[in-house]
This record gives structure tokens, sequence and C-alpha cells, in this order.
């Protein structure tokens, strides 16, 4: 039997604060700070406790290329971004911002801090993994991980392990201790646009170009449930903070809730818990508030959209 109070999202608040398609969404760790991104080629910011006017962090950004990395510090005001093969840090309370040369030779399509905000790694159009350690502030050595652009990446929740999604339709799995691939997962027959590690550790969410989601049980490496009913791309996923829900993103416009549970059965799965509607375009950007009370999305009808539980 499904929980009630997790099938009763609405949209509450659209905010048209950018005149184009907007690629990403970030939500600050305290919740306080929505970051997005747009190929208006703005970078905005918006105070989600007291509404006002957007802040427009940075503008003129580059556009010419598909990834849009963006993403917050988990435990500090400091906003990431990619500027082709750079990434800019930027302190979203002070407005200071610092540029990092991690040495990747060709664009940068995804970025991830990792859980303790202290290493930061950047995925490339060639398929190289950059690291940057904040605490010496230095570049690491790059890792070779594909041949194709890594569109995602996300840290394990111990931070000993990267996972990278791909344009070959893989999945790698990293040790970061020992730099070297503990697995290779292989399900999806287009790319592999997002990857969300369980707030547990224990799975692993990918969504893809073949508009499904899978949900792998790290342990044995396996596929454990298939999540159909996209009738787009799957292009972003995002656990609940609890781990009770999966969101997925997908350019057919919608937004879907799945309900993960310890007996969620093995094999292909159609019943999303809900539908969310309301967008014109598709959405390519999720994101889960740490409070668990809020979901924003972004989507190339140039529009934001915040949606909350009724009651």
């Amino acid at each position: 039997m499904l929980q009630p109070q997790l099938s009763n999202w609405e949209c509450y608040n659209t905010l048209p604060i950018h005149s184009d398609a907007v690629r990403v969404v970030a939500i600050s760790y305290d919740g306080q700070i929505l970051a997005s991104r747009s190929d208006d080629t703005t970078l905005q910011l918006y105070n989600l406790k007291t509404p006002c006017q957007p802040i427009i962090l940075a503008d003129n950004l580059e556009r010419e290329y598909q990834g849009y990395g963006l993403t917050f510090s988990p435990n500090s005001p400091i906003l990431a971004i990619e500027s082709d093969k750079n990434v800019h840090l930027w302190n979203v309370i002070t407005r200071q911002n610092q540029v990092l040369d991690l040495g990747l030779s060709v664009p940068i399509c995804s970025l991830a801090f990792s859980p303790n905000g202290q290493l930061l790694a950047a995925g490339s159009f060639d398929g190289m993994i950059g690291f940057w350690d904040l605490t010496s502030n230095q570049p690491l050595p790059p890792l070779k991980a594909h041949f194709f652009p890594i569109w995602s990446l996300a840290f394990s929740p111990d931070g000993l392990t990267l996972a990278s999604g791909s344009g070959d339709g893989t999945v790698g799995l990293w040790s970061l201790d020992h730099r070297h691939s503990d697995a290779l997962l292989v399900g999806h027959s287009f790319p592999v646009w997002s990857v969300a590690f369980s707030p547990d550790g224990l799975t692993l969410a990918t969504g893809s170009e073949d508009k499904t989601i899978k949900l792998w049980w790290l342990e044995i490496g396996q596929e454990l449930v298939t999540f159909l009913g996209h009738t787009g791309t799957a292009e972003s996923l995002v656990f609940s903070p609890n781990g009770k829900i999966l969101v997925s993103a997908s350019q057919d416009q919608t937004l879907k809730l799945w309900q993960i549970s310890p007996n969620l059965q093995v094999g292909n799965q159609s019943d999303p818990i809900q539908t969310l509607t309301g967008h014109t375009g598709g959405i390519g950007t999720v994101a889960y508030s740490p409070s668990e009370d809020l979901i924003v999305s972004g989507s190339t009808d140039g529009t934001i959209k915040l949606w909350r539980q009724r009651g």
C-alpha cells in the first residue's frame, strides 16, 4: 500500500526568470538558495525562503556546449559551474570567484562534489574525469573513464566511489582510493544522462536516452529494477533525502515519482507514485530540497517550477 503522503505533490509557483531554456538547477546545502543556468547565458540565484527578484550572479556564459555543469558544495555556500575547460567556484554570499584549471583538454559537461566537500570531480566531452582537491587547492591527476562524453557524475555517500554516466550507454564505478574501475554497468541501449546514488549507498539510479530508469544493486553490480513510462529521455534523477522517492525528469515534459522500498520487486515497473505535469517543454533538470518539502524542476520552456505536497 502506497503511503498517501508520498503522492500529493503540486506546483505552487512558476518562476519565469529566464528568457530561454533552463538547463540546470541546484539547491544549496541549507535549502536557502536556488541556482539556475540557462541558454539565455545567465546564472541566477533565487532566495527560496524570502522570495524576491533573482540575482544575476554571472552573465554572458558559454552556451555552445551541451554540458551545463552546476552544483553546490554539500557543506558551504560554494557553487561550482563549468565554463569551457575550467570550473568557476563562486561563493554565493561574498560573490568571490576562483577559476580552477583541472588540466582537461576539452570542455567539461558534468560536475560533482564529494560528500565532505573536499573534492570536486569534472567529466569532459572526451571521457576524462578531472579532480580538484579543495583542501590543498590543487588539481589531482585526471582519470580516463570513457571514450564518449561523461554526462553525469555522482559520489557515493561514503565518498569512496564515483559513478560516471556516459554517452556510450555505460556507467562506470570508480574506486577513489585506488583510482581504478570497480565495475562497469551495462544495460542501457543509449547514452546515460543521469546517475544518482541512494542516500544509503546501496543502490544507484541511472537515467538514459532509451527512456528508461534503472536501479542497480551495487553489492553485486546487477540491475534490480527498470522503471518504464517516460516517452522521452530520462535526463535528470534525484532521490529524496530519506531515500523513499526517486524523481525522474524527462524530455516528455513530465516528472515521475517512484517509490523506493526494501520490498521493491525485481523486474520492470511502470506505476509511478505520481506524474507531475505543467511544463510545456522538456524537463532536463530536477533538484530536491534537503528539508524534503520541495522539488524544483527546470525546462526548455524557460521556466522553473516549485513543487510541494498539499496539506
